[in-house]
């Protein structure tokens, strides 16, 4: 009967089931159109004018955040006799859902947990939106095909949005879930701020690490008791179920996430996003020396590293060398090859350069010589006319005999000038006396 009745005021959607009912029913519907599975939230009693307000805050804040941690809104309906808000469906359940099944997470997916609301406080506070309700009925989860969770914020409706002081009274503390609150909400919950969001999710991370919220609620001992110790008592140190350390990061995380005074409390989500990932590195760091496995030590170079030309040569026919190494080398061995030619032309040159003038002045000396021995030769010849010319020619010919078998003598002596010898062998020819025998 109640599916029926929800369908009356439900036009174009088909109700499949319902998921939960607190302060509006959240029901499972399909819309008939397109065939879309979504989630709608109504109000089955709208008597209250505080309720419709809170409720068309709620719809107005989820339309405004387009970020893929926060659950979206897909069509609002606040003048029907039942408003209503169309939501994205997130197959999977709540957050609430999976500590009730498993007593805890492991430190992976708390970490993972942690870095998408940080995505979701990235996207809302900037607009002025204090979620102020955050708990693990408040966080859904749709597992990915990787086996990872992936987690969105919704139900925002307690939230405030900072502009509007006027819209909370103590309806909104009695609203609010105690044991994820933050102190400030306690003395003055109109006035708060961004950090006590950043409380709540330190007390998300800390119930999923270890199974419990740092303080507990007990009927026993009532909520003044349970108020004292969240203003004065020391924080429970937070303990693994498993008997493992936590990250140092992640425990200064909790630290800093729980501080009592939101002053001291750390509320930027870049910190925040630090700190994760700091944590998740100690994770695997200390998982991989439990199991064994060496460390990597190598350091991330963050520049170019300058190689000696020696070392950028290719000698044993190694991988190729980059271009700027090979053009140094080939540069410096060009240079080198030159200055060796250099070098070597220089001292042909010098070597040419004093031998020329000794060889020079020799030669010049040996034609002085030879044109002044000739000359009272051709003089003697002149004065004697009469001489008796087959004995000259006799002389002559002995004499050439002679000069050939000198010429090849000094042929065999280095260093004999020949214009000397037969400048030598012509005067002695000339001056032979002539033969006057008939």
């Amino acid at each position: 009967m109640a599916t029926v009745s929800f369908n009356q005021h439900l036009p174009d959607y088909e109700v499949l089931a319902e998921l939960g009912r607190g302060n509006a029913r959240v029901l499972k519907a399909r819309h008939l159109p397109s065939g879309d599975v979504v989630a709608i939230k109504q109000y089955a009693f709208a008597t209250q004018a505080d309720l419709l307000r809170r409720f068309e805050r709620e719809s107005q804040i989820m339309t405004g955040i387009d970020h893929h941690n926060v659950v979206r809104v897909r069509e609002v309906q606040l003048g029907t006799a039942m408003p209503y808000v169309v939501m994205d469906f997130v197959e999977g359940g709540d957050l609430r859902s999976l500590l009730c099944q498993n007593g805890h997470l492991d430190v992976p997916t708390t970490i993972r947990l942690g870095l998408q609301l940080t995505g979701a406080f990235r996207a809302m506070h900037p607009l002025q939106v204090v979620h102020r309700d955050i708990k693990p009925e408040n966080i859904l989860y749709r597992p990915l095909v990787s086996g990872e969770l992936h987690f969105l914020l919704t139900d925002f409706g307690i939230a405030k949005l900072r502009a509007d002081e006027s819209t909370r009274t103590r309806t909104g503390q009695s609203l609010m879930t105690y044991e994820y609150a933050a102190p400030e909400q306690f003395d003055n919950p109109r006035h708060v701020d961004e950090a006590a969001d950043y409380y709540a999710l330190g007390v998300v991370l800390y119930e999923c690490l270890t199974g419990r919220v740092p303080f507990v609620l007990q009927n026993e001992t009532g909520l003044a008791f349970f108020m004292q110790q969240v203003l004065t008592a020391p924080l429970p140190t937070p303990k693994l179920p498993s008997g493992q350390s936590l990250p140092p990061s992640l425990a200064m995380l909790l630290t800093s996430l729980l501080a009592r005074s939101p002053q001291n409390r750390l509320h930027n989500t870049d910190q925040l996003e630090l700190l994760l990932e700091q944590s998740r590195l100690e994770y695997l760091k200390a998982n991989r020396a439990a199991q064994g496995l060496p460390l990597v030590t190598q350091k991330t170079v963050t520049g170019p590293v300058a190689r000696p030309v020696a070392e950028a040569v290719n000698l044993r026919g190694g991988p190729e060398d980059p271009p700027t190494a090979r053009l140094i080398n080939l540069v410096d061995r060009g240079w080198t090859w030159w200055g060796a030619v250099g070098i070597v032309l220089a001292g042909m040159a010098y070597g040419l350069y004093s031998r020329v003038p000794h060889q020079s002045a020799d030669r010049s000396t040996n034609r002085t010589d030879s044109i002044t021995k000739t000359e009272p030769s051709y003089q003697q010849v002149d004065a004697e006319p009469t001489a008796d010319t087959s004995a000259v020619t006799r002389s002559n010919e002995e004499g050439e005999g002679m000069s050939s078998e000198f010429e090849t003598i000094s042929a065999h002596q280095p260093g004999a000038d020949s214009s000397v010898n037969r400048s030598t062998v012509t005067d002695s020819t000339a001056l032979m006396p002539a033969d006057t025998t008939q």
